[in-house]
Formats: C-alpha cells, sequence, structure tokens
C-alpha cells in the first residue's frame, strides 16, 4: 500500500523486532533496499510527514491481503479485486484492466452473502469496497476501449 519504499523502511528499521519481506518486481528494487541498510536509519521531519499522509490516506480501512475472507462460496476472487485501485495506479488503468481482469470479472458474481464480512479480522465493508472497485474497473476497461477505437 506504500509505493515509497524510503520512508516505509525507514519506519520499519525504526522497530528492531520486524523483519521485513518486501515483494520485488526488479532486480533495481532489490538494489535500492539493499542500499537503504548501507546507512543509518535517520528519520527526517520530511519523513515523519510522509508517513503521516500515508496514515491518514489509508486509515484502517484497506486490505491487508490477508485471505481470511476467502474462498467466497460464489467464486468472487475477493484478494485480487479488492487490491484493483492500487495495482491501477502503479500499473496504469490500462494494464490494470488487462492483468486483473479474470479477478474484476468475478465481481459480479457477488450476492452480498456475508460470508466474506464475517471472516475479515478487519471488519472491512468487503462487498461495498467491490462495488466501488468494479465502478473503477468498468470505467478504465471502457477509457481503454474508446482509446483503442473499439
Amino acid at each position: 500500500m506504500i509505493d515509497n519504499a524510503a520512508v516505509a523502511f525507514k519506519y520499519l528499521r525504526n522497530h528492531q523486532d520486524v523483519l521485513p519481506i518486501p515483494g520485488f518486481e526488479t532486480c533495481q528494487q532489490v538494489d535500492e533496499v539493499l542500499s537503504f541498510y548501507a546507512t543509518a536509519n535517520v528519520v527526517t521531519d520530511q519523513d515523519l510527514g510522509v508517513m503521516e499522509r500515508y496514515r491518514t490516506e489509508l486509515g484502517s480501512r484497506f486490505c491487508r491481503r490477508c485471505e481470511y475472507c476467502q474462498p467466497c462460496p460464489q467464486g468472487v476472487m475477493i484478494t485480487s479485486a479488492m487490491g484493483y485501485p492500487i495495482v491501477a495506479s502503479r500499473m496504469s488503468p490500462a494494464v490494470a484492466v488487462e492483468f486483473l481482469e479474470k479477478a474484476m470479472a468475478s465481481v459480479p458474481l457477488c450476492n452480498e452473502c456475508g460470508a466474506c464480512l464475517a471472516r475479515c479480522p478487519y471488519e472491512l465493508k468487503i462487498t461495498d469496497t467491490l462495488k466501488k472497485h468494479y465502478a473503477l474497473y468498468t470505467r478504465h476497461r471502457k477509457e481503454k476501449q474508446d482509446a483503442a477505437g473499439k
């Protein structure tokens, strides 16, 4: 959820009992994270401001991809669909539409049975969130089709 690796690792390094396990997409990202450990960890006022902005934007209402909500009795790919806006912001909407096409196509299967809600340890409003994410996906898909002249 945090796309600023430097700030994220400054925060994590302040907690000695935490071992971050980052995901990487490129060798450059591995090198970037390793570079954070080459120097002392100094958190500036600017870093604290960035951290506060993330705390405010994310709040406590975001999917942590724990997958406790799964499996969905209707076959909705909840975890992937819950992450659609993040993928769209990082990859671009045009790429996200293709990348998560299968997951987003499963969202209309939701009949709001509540099984996922009962299992979510963070008490997220999963069905409402899925509706919003599907609307965003639909808009992105239309924009991509319009751009392609379809």
